[in-house]
């Protein structure tokens, strides 16, 4: 009887019926069910591990942070949020931290609400704020990392009440507000989950964003007196605080130009979901056609499934009975029986139960994709009744091969406090026994088994040692990361490098899938986890349990493509690079090598060198070098001189992707930025592409504030993109640093030219003139092919115009010296 009154209950509930249950049926949040026994009363099984996740916010920096300040007033947007988004923002390898704050009570000024952060991963196990971040202060919902730009820089796209905004990363050294979403008023909106994804397979990431309710703020509501109210299970609750009292909000899918601009075409394809109150949505291509389909969380509501046809997507929902009406919060993906498709998890309201969709799609040969909820049978469902759940992200916890479960849980009831507080819950940590039941491991970790208001929730090796650590975001205090200390079975780490649409390895795989092959086992795992308000690691982490050695990695490249890699040594990271069909070890975990293997990287090395100066054989020295890196990615020099051999063969795109990749190996190396900067600005096609090269150049010169080249280098490019100032500045500290830099000289001649100061030109170009020394001659301009001259020498963009002069000035007309400069200069100038 209890369970059809608690049916009828949720029926009203889902409808926007509220009224007073009889007394039976009033109870709190988290408060056990007795009339539901089974699964909850189920003991967790002897082989289960220890669950030692281990809190250690404090001691790595961030501890300070806070997702709320002040009294709730009872509103909406004080409750629902917020979350967190792992990303490698600055490419140096691990994954740095942006964490969302709800701000404050909507009754105080936004000034004094909590900022939302940004935290750099320092490499060592700690964090540290990332001080160029614009400071943010919402009413918080989600973040998600995406390169909107294909510029290889991760962008970040934030979300909240009254705020959708795009914050535009300058090669990992500041981030700028971008000009926004064109076509419509996020500052009139209520936008919470944000997901990236190339549905359209044209090699750039769109962004979907969920637009909740048309919330109206509501003086007076920060008590319950005299305020109205509905009744959800016998406790009353304002109506400020049910979504039922709200029209929905519409969705947005806005398609990207390939430069980073937007509009919104969800009303085009059929996917902004007018009457869902959506707070969270998912790119998955989950009938495996090679097309991204879009699964859409609502609260009291249907869920949306929307499967990508091309030139539409088809609201199939319903058919593939994923479509039900209770409130949604999270999902996640995964495959968790290890039956070849991908299943759907999804987090729900109180006595709602969560949702565990087994996809049918391999059972009917992928003529029709449907799913089966089977939480109930495998200790899923009837133990979430009490709580009301919201991140959630499928991973392998002990890495035995299974895919494991984490659900974080948090009341959405106030409790009888004044002004009234919301009530907390224990998250969920669930152990997949063998594909056969989920044990709820929380309960036996002291810390797993506090009660927290939980929110977000988002999974990423922070540390880098081969298992997967757990963030969680309490709404109220702060955030909990949980450092995971488990034993670990074997295990493997993927990072995909996609090709953008200018063939760049820029794009981290969003969106394909990774089917690993080992002991007669396919371990299925795919790129882009983003639950409730949460962004989670893109680089891949695959359990392989007892399984000591890996067949092949099959990578299902988004649009199609199947490419094969391998064999790949296993409890090791590794980057799988679009095209390249061989993987590479990333250092920051890779094995050290044996005897044998140091001995065959020196005999390489050292080969290529000897080709690159004695032989003069540059194609001899870049398949050395690459042997080389195989043997020790690690090495800098091998990647330095790998990058300069591609450039003097004229192969720009693929020198600058070596270098990128040292930038990210060694944030520090001052002559990867320098010569990433040259050979970013020799090759630029945009105005764009320059304003790279200054960036990549201002920090050179952050590294090394002395060295003559870098400044030089940073000029020339402030000259370049238009800021003469700054040019002259920086090219008198380069004359002030070294007496001898022609190029000083020859530059601030042309500037002073240029404003009319023809005396102070003639004097500075015999300044140059001296500096270089009697015996100068003109070199000539460097020719595209000469390999010599592009190896052994610093080319800055402007250095040919100076080096070519022949030392003469002329008294009467200084101009003549700049013939080669300013047609450089107008070359740049076209440039669109």
């Amino acid at each position: 009887m209890f369970l059809l009154v608690l049916a009828v209950a949720v029926a009203a509930v889902a409808a926007g019926i509220f009224f007073v249950l009889s007394r039976p049926t009033a109870r709190r949040p988290g408060e056990a069910l007795p009339d539901i026994t089974d699964n909850l009363a189920r003991d967790v099984a002897a082989g289960a591990p220890e669950p030692l996740l281990v809190d250690i916010t404090g001691e790595v920096g961030l501890g300070d942070f806070r997702t709320f300040v002040g009294p709730r007033t009872s509103q909406l947007p004080e409750d629902m949020g917020p979350g967190a988004a792992w990303g490698d923002f600055d490419n140096d390898g691990d994954d740095d931290l942006f964490l969302v704050s709800a701000g404050g009570s909507l009754d105080r000024p936004s000034g004094e609400w909590a900022p939302s952060r940004l935290y750099e991963n320092r490499g060592d196990g700690t964090f540290r704020p990332f001080e160029a971040f614009p400071e943010v202060r919402i009413s918080g919902m989600a973040a998600a990392w995406g390169d909107a730009d294909g510029d290889g820089w991760l962008d970040l796209v934030v979300t909240g009440y009254r705020s959708l905004l795009l914050f535009h990363n300058e090669a990992g050294r500041a981030f700028v507000p971008a000009a926004g979403f064109p076509g419509f008023d996020a500052s009139d909106g209520y936008w919470a989950g944000a997901t990236w994804g190339d549905f359209d397979n044209d090699r750039d990431l769109d962004l979907y964003v969920c637009g909740y309710v048309q919330y109206r703020e509501v003086d007076g509501i920060a008590s319950r007196a005299g305020s109205r109210s509905s009744s959800q299970y016998g406790a009353a609750v304002p109506f400020t605080l049910n979504p039922a009292s709200f029209e929905p909000e519409r969705n947005l899918l806005l398609r990207n130009d390939g430069a980073g601009h937007f509009e919104d075409v969800a009303p085009l394809y059929g996917v902004s979901n007018p009457e869902g109150r959506s707070l969270g949505a998912r790119w998955h291509d989950l009938d495996d056609d090679g097309r991204l389909d879009l699964y859409v969380a609502n609260d009291i509501s249907d869920n949306a499934l929307f499967l990508n046809r091309g030139d539409t997507f088809e609201d199939a929902g319903l058919a593939a009975r994923v479509a039900d009406y209770r409130g949604a919060m999270g999902i996640a993906v995964g495959d968790w029986n290890r039956d070849g498709d991908d299943d759907l998890f999804v987090t729900h309201w109180v006595a709602q139960e969560n949702a565990l969709y087994d996809s049918r799609l391999r059972d009917t040969d992928g003529d029709r994709l449907t799913f089966s909820d089977v939480s109930a049978r495998l200790g899923l469902g009837a133990i979430a009744l009490p709580f009301v759940g919201w991140g959630t992200e499928f991973l392998d916890f002990d890495a035995d091969g299974r895919l494991d479960l984490v659900v974080a849980n948090g009341s959405t009831f106030e409790d009888d406090g004044e002004p009234p507080r919301l009530e907390p819950q224990a998250p969920h940590l669930f152990w997949n026994r063998d594909g056969e039941f989920f044990d709820d491991l929380a309960p036996r970790n002291p810390t797993l088994a506090e009660n927290h208001v939980g929110r977000g929730l988002a999974v990423t090796d922070f540390d880098q040692d081969g298992d997967t650590d757990l963030l969680l975001v309490h709404l109220g205090e702060g955030v909990q990361l949980l450092r995971n200390d488990m034993p670990q079975g074997h295990w493997l780490q993927l990072a995909l490098a996609s090709r953008n649409a200018a063939g760049q390895h820029h794009g981290r795989g969003e969106g394909s899938t990774v089917v690993v092959r080992a002991g007669g086992v396919a371990y299925r795992r795919t790129v882009g986890a983003s639950s409730y308000l949460s962004q989670s690691s893109a680089v891949l982490h695959i359990g392989l349990g007892a399984v000591d050695r890996i067949d092949t990695a099959e990578v299902h490249w988004l649009g199609g493509a199947v490419e094969n890699f391998g064999p790949l040594a296993v409890d090791a990271a590794w980057e799988l690079r679009e095209g390249e069909g061989e993987g590479r070890r990333r250092s920051a975990s890779a094995a050290p090598p044996d005897k044998e293997q140091i001995v065959a990287f020196w005999q390489a090395q050292r080969a290529a060198m000897d080709a690159i100066k004695r032989d003069r054989d540059i194609p001899r020295a870049i398949a050395l070098l690459r042997r080389a890196l195989e043997l020790d990615p690690g090495h800098q020099d091998s990647r330095y001189y790998l990058a300069n051999c591609l450039a003097a063969q004229g192969e720009a795109q693929e020198a600058l992707a070596e270098l990128d990749r040292l930038r990210r190996q060694n944030p520090a190396s001052q002559r990867a930025h320098r010569q990433w900067a040259v050979l970013r600005a020799r090759s630029a096609a945009s105005p764009a592409h320059l304003t790279a090269a200054l960036a990549a150049a201002e920090r050179a010169v952050e590294i090394n504030q002395e060295e003559t080249g870098s400044l030089l280098l940073l000029a020339e490019l402030a000259l370049l993109t238009g800021d003469a100032p700054r040019a002259e500045e920086v090219l008198t500290l380069v004359n002030r640093t070294n007496p001898r830099a022609v190029g000083g000289f020859f530059l601030r001649a042309y500037l002073a030219h240029r404003r009319g100061d023809e005396a102070a030109a003639i004097e500075l170009l015999r300044a140059a003139h001296a500096a270089r020394g009697p015996e100068w001659k003109p070199e000539g301009t460097v020719a595209e092919g000469d390999v010599e001259a592009r190896m052994h020498r610093d080319m800055s963009p402007l250095a040919d115009s100076w080096r070519a002069w022949d030392g003469t000035v002329d008294p009467t007309d200084p101009g003549t010296a700049f013939v080669e400069l300013e047609r450089a200069l107008a070359r740049y100038a076209g440039l669109e």
